[in-house]
């Protein structure tokens, strides 16, 4: 999906060029060329989509990153964006109810769809914990404000600037921005139930709860309110869809196209170098006026910069990185039903959520199990027979840190051990929660965090990049130590997109290229873009 960069039509200058196709810079690109701007998106990998493409091998197909959406019903933002992203183009299948299951020390935990269903449920299970269950279920829809507000406040401008004062003031709870565990710790005193509560957040955001702020586990309950999503044709429907808008305003995505440097000039004169373009590793130079780096801080500021570091730059030597991963690729013979594969996703923990990433508890966390054949209505028509599934846990950094630096098909023998190692524990999993997969494994493969740093660049393999915690986003009285990183950087004609310009995931991403979009374009610009959004909410695509 793309276009081959060597097979021609690079042209010497855009509007705005993007370094990086994830859902971040694929929505920056869009929201540009729907204001008629020409835009390039250039990809390091053979495929356009980041975390949301999907990949075949040996007649399988699996996907990397996406294995559900939520605020998905009508009306609501994320549906919003994605039918301005894709003018309808893209449709979602709902996962059904219950959404998600935990299996947590043998004891299973379907999530119902609905907080008061979710509150409901918790309460006829936890009865002696009622009052504290209300009391955090009420804290929850008071923080529904907190991720805009915060999103506001990353936005340039004195206007953008005195607006997320006061939302901050009003709508951000003093709990929001503590460490998630102490403040579920406070209302319920029951473990079995503070686990219920926290499992979620330390598996889907890959962090102890401990460092996590609580804003973000509330954000994963309103996310999910009204149910979780999967996209129709598997998760590269979404960078697919997203084509065509960049292409109609003349643009393209060119994949197997990797950028060497961000070109900066004019230093010295006032208000600094400006970008002004990028130089592709094969020595083709692209002019444009706005460049967005889409490829995470890291790789913007340490690699694609030359000269001089950015403002804030050596900020990030004193940031943590997110946990890296490993998943466990799963082709098995016999359809969904065949094999008795869920359509909602589980989670499975020997109890405690957080000790993997608090201390030395084993080589790798809880796991999250998806199977991607049981959601899409489209599967079977496409493979009929055949299934597959993900399983990701996190490990820590240190586990592979001896292989780092090796190539593909060049590894240790020590690296293909230890792949086989975790693959065994990884299926030891699979075979006790789903004994139907049994003997229908036909084919393996495990994706480690070697993989990851080669295809997306962020150092170490993170999963979402630099990490989302409470010494990122500060507590409420002082900054936090992310507050630098915002879609206007020090640079002039540089701008952030993706997961570190806020948080973590497809709602994260998509939030940061809306974000860099909005700054990269003058006064009438944002004004349509912001229009065209309240268009679409208003007057969803005919197609639905």
């Amino acid at each position: 999906m793309g276009r081959p960069s060597g097979a021609g039509g690079v042209a010497e200058a855009y509007d705005a060029v993007v370094v990086g196709s994830g859902a971040g810079g694929l929505t920056a690109a869009v929201c540009l060329a729907r204001q008629g701007r020409r835009v390039a998106v250039f990809e390091r990998h053979y495929t356009a989509g980041g975390y949301t493409h999907a990949y075949r091998r040996r007649g399988w197909e699996w996907d990397v990153g996406i294995h559900y959406v939520g605020q998905l019903g009508k009306g609501e933002p994320v549906r919003v964006l994605s039918d301005y992203l894709t003018g309808g183009a893209l449709e979602w299948a709902p996962l059904g109810d219950p959404y998600d299951e935990y299996r947590i020390a043998g004891e299973d935990h379907p999530v119902a769809v609905g907080l008061d269903a979710q509150q409901a449920a918790l309460i006829a299970r936890f009865p002696a914990e009622r009052d504290g269950v209300r009391e955090l279920f009420a804290l929850i829809r008071r923080c529904r404000a907190v991720l805009p507000a915060l999103a506001l406040g990353r936005l340039s401008g004195p206007v953008a600037r005195r607006l997320a004062r006061i939302l901050r003031t009003v709508a951000v709870p003093p709990e929001a921005l503590r460490p998630a565990r102490e403040v579920v710790e406070e209302k319920v005193r029951d473990e079995r139930l503070r686990q219920v509560l926290l499992t979620q957040s330390a598996l889907l955001l890959a962090d102890s709860t401990r460092r996590l702020p609580f804003f973000l586990l509330a954000v994963l309950f309103e996310h999910f309110r009204t149910g979780a999503w999967y996209p129709v044709g598997g998760s590269a429907a979404i960078a697919r869809a997203m084509l065509g808008p960049i292409r109609e305003a003349g643009g393209e995505v060119f994949v197997r196209a990797p950028v060497a440097r961000i070109v900066r000039d004019g230093e010295g004169v006032r208000g600094g170098a400006r970008a002004t373009g990028v130089v592709l590793a094969d020595g083709t130079r692209v002019r444009a006026p706005v460049v967005v780096g889409a490829a995470g801080a890291h790789h913007t500021y340490r690699t694609l910069l030359p000269g001089p570091p950015a403002a804030g730059a050596e900020r990030l030597d004193g940031m943590r990185r997110g946990f890296p991963f490993v998943v466990l690729f799963l082709g098995l013979d016999g359809t969904p039903g065949e094999l008795g594969l869920p359509r909602h996703n589980m989670m499975v923990t020997e109890g405690d959520c957080d000790a993997f990433f608090d201390g030395p508890a084993g080589r790798v966390s809880g796991c999250f199990l998806s199977f991607s054949c049981a959601k899409d209505p489209t599967w079977e028509a496409r493979h009929p027979g055949r299934s597959t599934g993900e399983i990701l846990a996190y490990v820590r950094p240190d586990l592979f840190a001896p292989f780092h630096g090796s190539r593909p098909r060049h590894r240790d023998p020590a690296y293909l051990r230890l792949k086989d190692e975790l693959s065994a524990e990884l299926l030891a999993v699979l075979h006790r929660r789903l004994p139907g997969t049994r003997g229908r494994v036909a084919y393996h493969e495990l994706g480690t965090p070697l993989s990851a740093e080669h295809f997306t660049g962020w150092p170490g393999g993170s999963l979402y990049g630099l990490a989302k915690d409470v010494a990122a986003f500060g507590d409420g009285r002082g900054p936090g130590l992310a507050d630098w990183i915002r879609p206007r950087t020090g640079v002039p004609g540089l701008y952030l997109a993706g997961q570190d310009c806020l948080a973590g995931g497809f709602l994260g991403a998509v939030t940061g290229g809306l974000l860099a979009a909005h700054e990269a374009l003058d006064g009438r610009g944002r004004a349509r873009l912001w229009a065209g959004l309240l268009g679409h909410g208003v007057r969803p695509p005919a197609s639905r």
